[in-house]
């Protein structure tokens, strides 16, 4: 199961980062290669000089911006990333990443750096196929045009659909924890928020805060029938109704003063915390909310029979 994303390169400042960026001599680097480009080692110098040939270092038409390449990357599902006990090696990732530039892009100049990319919020570690695609068709000597944003994200999408089948990989699916190993990370809004220092403002933020601090509640009780049903009514009072979804998955429901109405969540979108005393990370699907509740049961259980012991 593999994401794609693709960010179009549109100034002279976003080039220059990206030629750092793509540097195969950085320590994360597993891997590189090239695709119609005669010195590795100038392939920048080389599709700047295929553009200048085209005339594509400047807008196609008054007042537009000029494009100068896409940068596309290949976010490998990191179960599936044999650092993680899954089947893709890096030359396995590095054979997907030929095989999507020679399927798309053909006729133009490529370069493919394989990343290992650490998550420094759950410490997981997957690969990463980062493409920098030169914007000028060797063939037609046209820029390159992929049409309206969305055909052109679904035509993506069906080529990774393709691929990952080819190469035996999950298929990705919208709305669900796609990965055990790897939650989800905050999105643009709530990082945004974060470095602002208004993380309160997040909906997502409370209610993980909230349900986490009644796990935590429910896991400390020494004696409870139905733990389960005991954080549902706990979070009722919280105004947060625990409920399944149509497709099964765990799901919590509340009042959105964004949208004036009621909101719902699957467990599997809100992320996960850590848990501040034993550092594990706590997800918020039902497997993952068990087994937080057997965690707190087992610490405060060790930590009462360290008590006893004292006295």
């Amino acid at each position: 199961m593999t994401a794609v994303k693709q960010v179009s390169v549109c100034s002279e400042r976003h080039l220059r980062n990206i030629r750092s960026y793509l540097d195969w001599n950085r320590e994360k680097v597993l891997a590189h290669d090239t695709q119609n480009i005669i010195d590795e080692d100038r392939w920048f110098e080389e599709m700047h000089a295929t553009r200048e040939q085209f005339h594509h270092n400047e807008p196609g038409k008054a007042g537009a911006r000029c494009t100068y390449m896409q940068h596309v990357t290949l976010n490998f599902n990191a179960d599936e990333c044999s650092c993680n006990g899954g089947k893709m090696t890096p030359e396995l990732c590095m054979g997907y990443a030929r095989d999507y530039i020679q399927t798309r892009y053909g006729t133009h100049e490529c370069l493919v750096v394989l990343h290992r990319e650490h998550c420094e919020s759950d410490g997981t570690d997957r690969f990463s196929a980062h493409v920098a695609v030169n914007r000028s068709d060797l063939a037609t000597g046209l820029r390159l045009n992929e049409g309206p944003a969305r055909a052109a994200a679904k035509s993506r999408a069906e080529t990774v659909r393709n691929l990952d089948e080819k190469y035996g990989l999950k298929q990705l699916e919208r709305g669900k924890a796609n990965s055990r190993v790897h939650g989800r990370q905050p999105g643009s809004a709530e990082r945004d928020m974060a470095r602002k220092g208004q993380a309160e403002r997040s909906e997502n933020e409370h209610v993980r805060r909230t349900v986490a601090k009644r796990i935590e509640e429910v896991g400390r009780m020494p004696e409870c029938p139905d733990r389960m049903a005991e954080l549902s009514r706990r979070l009722a009072r919280d105004g947060i109704q625990l409920k399944r979804s149509k497709n099964g998955d765990l799901q919590y429901r509340f009042h959105s003063k964004s949208l004036g109405g009621e909101r719902r969540v699957n467990g599997a979108r809100l992320g996960y915390v850590v848990h501040r005393k034993t550092g594990r990370t706590i997800r918020f699907t039902c497997h993952g909310v068990m087994r937080a509740i057997k965690l707190c049961m087992q610490l405060y259980r060790t930590m009462d029979y360290i008590t006893r012991d004292m006295y």
